[in-house]
């Protein structure tokens, strides 16, 4: 209960790490100083005891903390595995999976936030966890020239121009658990598919391609709530549509709204 209270007058206290370390005054106030050259961050997150990354500002202080929640449950045992986190902005997630006992966690991203691998660098140093960060597009994986246990690829599949392509990269670096979360027209927190065997023989003239279990995807011409680098957003049945073309068997469900899926694939 007093938990709670503190979230509800002190949202800054979102996003806790168990790593967060208590520091002297003067190193107190380096950390801060360096938080604010390195703004803005996207995540908002306990970067040492009483310090966060982005109290006030956007998507706002509960971010990602919120995600964390829905997304946690579907991690496999970590212990001793291998993590390559995609799309990793500041590292939050990266940071979290290294807590969850991963021997070795990557997190990439292609530069489209400019700080956010030397805000990720910065998060890991403060907070002591040995967790590697490199500047790295989502097409470009192969040159990774390795495979992981577990591959994350949080919020990033509809700003891709080729979303197909980046999936196969996906798969190719992965060789147990995706977990992929992506915005979706709405749903119902529920959806239903068609059979395998309609969708492997589709027809042009099929009243099929009308049904709502279709899977569709909407083309973003322009902007997506004011943001430019959306590209397409697909209803719930494209994504795993997408996915098991891909390679990948999705497996377990969960929404974080009613405009987002997240799915956890096995190989």
């Amino acid at each position: 209960m007093f938990r709670r209270l503190q979230k509800k007058y002190w949202p800054h206290m979102y996003c806790e790490m168990k790593s967060a370390r208590k520091l002297e005054i003067s190193e107190r106030e380096s950390v801060q100083q360096k938080i604010a050259e390195l703004s803005p961050w996207f995540h908002n997150f306990q970067i040492a005891d009483g310090v966060w990354t982005n109290p006030e500002g956007g998507p706002g202080p509960q971010y990602p903390d919120s995600r964390w929640k829905v997304v946690e449950p579907l991690m496999p045992d970590l212990t001793g595995k291998t993590v390559l986190d995609v799309g990793c902005s500041s590292g939050f997630f990266s940071l979290k999976l290294k807590e969850l006992g991963a021997s070795f966690v990557l997190g990439v991203d292609d530069g489209e936030q400019p700080k956010a691998i030397e805000q990720a660098r910065f998060a890991a140093e403060t907070l002591r966890l040995e967790v590697d960060f490199k500047v790295l597009s989502v097409y470009r994986l192969a040159e990774l020239q390795t495979q992981f246990d577990l591959v994350l690829f949080m919020g990033v599949l509809y700003h891709l121009r080729h979303p197909l392509l980046a999936l196969e990269a996906l798969r190719s670096v992965c060789r147990g658990t995706l977990i992929l979360q992506t915005i979706t027209t709405p749903h119902k927190q529920r959806f239903r598919e068609l059979d395998a065997a309609d969708l492997q023989h589709s027809s042009l003239h099929s009243p099929l391609l009308e049904d709502p279990r279709y899977p569709a995807v909407r083309f973003v011409e322009g902007a997506l709530d004011k943001d430019v680098t959306c590209w397409f957003v697909p209803n719930p049945q494209a994504v795993m549509s997408m996915l098991r073309s891909c390679g990948f068997k999705p497996g377990q469900i969960s929404y974080s709204g009613r405009n987002d899926i997240i799915v956890r694939c096995s190989i």
